[in-house]
This record gives C-alpha cells, sequence and structure tokens, in this order.
C-alpha cells in the first residue's frame, strides 16, 4: 500500500533558536571556567588543565546550543532544570573536593550517577549521554591539580558510572528492578576500582581499595536516594512529563478522569480504546506509547461539559442537534477540543498533553454538519467547520488523530470483519494525509504503514468472531429429538 511519494511527512526546517535555552546551556561551562580561571591564580589549578578544560568548555556550550536548537519538545523548564542539574553536581563536587586532596580514593564517594539519571528522567537520553562526557571531565578536574593517569582514571570512572546509570536505570516503578540495577551500579564500580589498583598496588587486599569499595557503594545508595527525592520536586515545580509523573495521571481516581466516567461513560469508554489502540500504534513506530496512552485518556475532557451533544453519550435521549442549526451544531463540537486545553491548562496537567488535547483533530473538517449547511446555503464558509487546531506536531498526536477517528468510525459498524476493518483503517489514514493533516507530525511514510498494522491487529482482536451458542430452547428441542 502506497500513502504517497514522500517519504517524509514532517518538516525539515531548523527550529529558530530558544534564547533562554541557549543562555541556560551556557551558564554551567561559563561557571566553570570562572571557577577553574579562580583556581589558577589561587596555585590550585595548573595552566595547562585551565587552558584545555576552558576551551573544552567553550566546544560543549556549542554542541548544548546545537542540541537544543535540534530538539523540537525543549521548553524552558527543561532548560532551568538543565542548569539546576549542572549547578547542583558541580556544587556537590567541588563539596566533596574540599576535604583534602590527601584523601585519593574521595572521588570514588561522588554520586555521580544520581545526575545522569536525572537527566535521563528530565531531558532525554540522547542529553544524559552528551553530558556525562561533560560531567566526567569536571569531575576529573575538580580533584586534580593537573593533567596525569590518575587524572585520567578519575574520568574514565565517572564516565562509565554514568553510562551505566543510563543505559540501566529504566524505571524507579519496579523496587526489585531497581535493586537489581543498582546491583549491577556496584558491580560495574567494584571492577573499575580493582582494575585501577591491579597494576600498581603490592598487596591486593589492601585499605585503601577495602576504603574505595566502600566509598563506591555509598555512591549508588547516594545516587538512588537523590534521584528518588529530587525527581518528584523536579516534576512538580517545573511540570515536566517523566514516567512516574504519567502513570499517576492513569489512575482512573483524577478528578477529570473521575469526572468523564460519571457525566460522559460513552466517552470514558472511547477514549479507552483511543488509548489502547494509541499506545500500540506509537509503540510500532518507535514512540512514547505511554505518553499516548495517557494523552488519550484526556484528550475528549471538552465533551464532558457537554455530553449529551456527543453521539457515544446518546443512550435513550433524543440527539439535541435536531434542534439546533449546523452552525449552532458545529460550534459546540468544535469547541470541545479548545475547552478540554483550557481545562488541563487549569489542572496544571504537562504541556505534552495539552498539546495533544488541542492537535488531536488538527483542522480536520466537520462534514456532517458542513453539507447540512451546505444544502441550505451554497456558499457556507468552510472555516467555520473546521478544527481551529493546529495540526499534530509530533507523532504521538499524530496517531491519537488517526486512532480517534478509526475508533468512532469502527464503532459505528456491526461486527465488521478485518478486511472491513483495515479498509477503513486505510481510508482515514489516507485522508488525513491529503487533508496535510500530517504534514508536520514527524512521521514517515513507513510509520503509516505501521501504524494501519498495529491499529489492525488491535481491532482484529476485539471484533473477531464468536462462537454462537445455542438457546436453552433449541438445547431443549434437539434433546427431544434425540430422545425419539
Amino acid at each position: 500500500m502506497e500513502y504517497g511519494r514522500k517519504k517524509w511527512l514532517g518538516k525539515r526546517d531548523r527550529p529558530s533558536l530558544n534564547v533562554s535555552a541557549v543562555i541556560c546551556s551556557i551558564s554551567m561551562p561559563a561557571l566553570f571556567i570562572m571557577v577553574l580561571v579562580f583556581q589558577y591564580f589561587q596555585g590550585e589549578k595548573s595552566l595547562h588543565l585551565t587552558v584545555v578544560m576552558s576551551i573544552f568548555a567553550g566546544f560543549v556550550s556549542i554542541l548544548m546550543i546545537k542540541e537544543i536548537n535540534h530538539y523540537k519538545e525543549w521548553t524552558k523548564n527543561m532548560a532551568i532544570s538543565m542548569v539546576l542539574l549542572n549547578v547542583g553536581m558541580y556544587v556537590l563536587l567541588l563539596a566533596t573536593s574540599a576535604f583534602g586532596p590527601q584523601h585519593e580514593a574521595l572521588f570514588y564517594l561522588v554520586p555521580i550517577a544520581a545526575y545522569s539519571i536525572l537527566s535521563k528522567r528530565l531531558i532525554s537520553e540522547r542529553y544524559a549521554v552528551l553530558s556525562a562526557v561533560w560531567m566526567a571531565w569536571i569531575g576529573a578536574s575538580v580533584f586534580h591539580v593537573g593533567f596525569s593517569p590518575e587524572f585520567m582514571l578519575t574520568a574514565i570512572y565517572f564516565l562509565i558510572s554514568q553510562l551505566v546509570a543510563v543505559y540501566f536505570f529504566t524505571s524507579f516503578l519496579d523496587r526489585v528492578a531497581l535493586l537489581k540495577t543498582a546491583s549491577t551500579l556496584f558491580l560495574v564500580h567494584v571492577i573499575l576500582i580493582v582494575s585501577f589498583t591491579i597494576p600498581v598496588a603490592t598487596e591486593f587486599f589492601t585499605w585503601d581499595l577495602m576504603l574505595a569499595i566502600l566509598f563506591a557503594g555509598l555512591s549508588v545508595v547516594v545516587s538512588v536516594v537523590l534521584a528518588l527525592g529530587l525527581l518528584p520536586l523536579f516534576e512538580a515545580g517545573f511540570n515536566l512529563l517523566t514516567e512516574s509523573r504519567l502513570l499517576n495521571l492513569s489512575n482512573p481516581n483524577h478528578p477529570l478522569l473521575k469526572k468523564v466516567l460519571v457525566e460522559a461513560p460513552g466517552t470514558y469508554h472511547h477514549s479507552v480504546m483511543v488509548a489502547n489502540l494509541s499506545e500500540s500504534a506509537c509503540e510500532a513506530i518507535g514512540a512514547n506509547g505511554l505518553l499516548a496512552r495517557v494523552a488519550a485518556y484526556y484528550h475528549d475532557i471538552g465533551k464532558a461539559f457537554r455530553p449529551d451533544y456527543f453521539i457515544e453519550n446518546q443512550q435513550n435521549i433524543s440527539n439535541p442537534h435536531d434542534e439546533l442549526d449546523p452552525k449552532e451544531s458545529a460550534k459546540i463540537i468544535l469547541a470541545h477540543a479548545v475547552e478540554g486545553a483550557e481545562v488541563l491548562k487549569e489542572y496544571k496537567l504537562p504541556q505534552e498533553i495539552i498539546d495533544i488535547t488541542k492537535q488531536h483533530h488538527g483542522t480536520t473538517l466537520l462534514k456532517y454538519f458542513y453539507y447540512k449547511e451546505k444544502e441550505q446555503n451554497p456558499e457556507v464558509n468552510e472555516k467555520l467547520f473546521r478544527y481551529a487546531g493546529p495540526i499534530p506536531q509530533t507523532k504521538e498526536a499524530a496517531v491519537i488523530n488517526i486512532c480517534d477517528s478509526v475508533e468512532a468510525a469502527v464503532r459505528s459498524k456491526k461486527n465488521p470483519t478485518k478486511s472491513e476493518i483495515r479498509k477503513l483503517v486505510r481510508s482515514i489514514i489516507n485522508s488525513r494525509l491529503t487533508d496535510g493533516q500530517l504534514d508536520e507530525s514527524q512521521l514517515a511514510i513507513s510509520d503509516l504503514k505501521k501504524i494501519e498494522n498495529s491499529i489492525c491487529h488491535v481491532l482484529s482482536g476485539i471484533f473477531h468472531e464468536r462462537i454462537e451458542y445455542p438457546s436453552k430452547k433449541k438445547q431443549s428441542t434437539e434433546r427431544i429429538k434425540e430422545a425419539r
């Protein structure tokens, strides 16, 4: 199936520079250079180290600016979080080194892993890997006067510790998995310490080795505690989107979800179905399935304020649109996306979910009421019957846009077959594509095929053929015939 000739639906134009984020990205390197120069004049750092690390800090600033410029989801709150993480870790490094250079194993005590864990959770894995290299070199320069073999060993230790934390700390929700991951990090620390000690030690089991292992163990414990303790503070303080917050928002006891369940049960069921379809489709294309699921729960929250005007809630009641002018009906239907976004903003939900709520219909045409009005007024303005938009800006928003329409269309059919479901899904995707609704969604044509297959797979599982069990009356008749 060919959806079009363009391999990429999203615009490739580079986003404009976010000035506040750029300022934040250069603040830490600037602070580091100032402290380094001050330490040089105090005789605490060598000229060679000061010059090289200052150049390195400038290079990092350029990399950070480019990273931010290419990261579409970057927000001001993420930039502030980045600064707080960088400055906080740097201050912690300086505070630990203040105990004195006579303690050679002191750097093992630094909870450097917490920095990468929080960077990954609050910003992105890509940023966490990039910043791990930066923070490893900063850490090594804090604990050493100049470049030396010990400097390189410290940098290697900090770098590997952070990379292990980035790739192995995937979730804080499973306590058993968290314990296993912390144990893995501690084991890596021990292996590094032993490998650093063997080439230079005349005796293997020494007090310095035991002290280093003890410090490494404490750093793992402190890293986990810091990450667990600071993550909720960042989430609440900066309204950041994280896995734990998404899971909290998916709780059916959330006031908004309870309101939909009680006042618009049809909409609630529709949202759950859209959530299932969207999560599966997003996972198929490598997008954020959990974000799609939670956003789908809230995407129609605006319907809860006038539930009777939406067909899924019209159980045993007459359709109020029969008494309204098509323009008035369209105005009510079109308003639910905007009103829903406003309510979510009042409840301080993450901006990503608010944006998806605004974009889940894009600028699509409300065809039924448009053509109904056109019968009365051929000169009708089409814009009056289109959603305000904007069109989907992310993969998750585009998937929900498609799944929302698919679920409603399939629900209107009685016992659809697999071929009918696929034909319907394909027609909706093509309709969105030709209407330009996916132009800024970052979806590739290959993604659309994966989305189609995923949706069809889930729906086929729901609308599968069922065995028709005989009624009691029929069973009795059969038994009488057998008896004769």
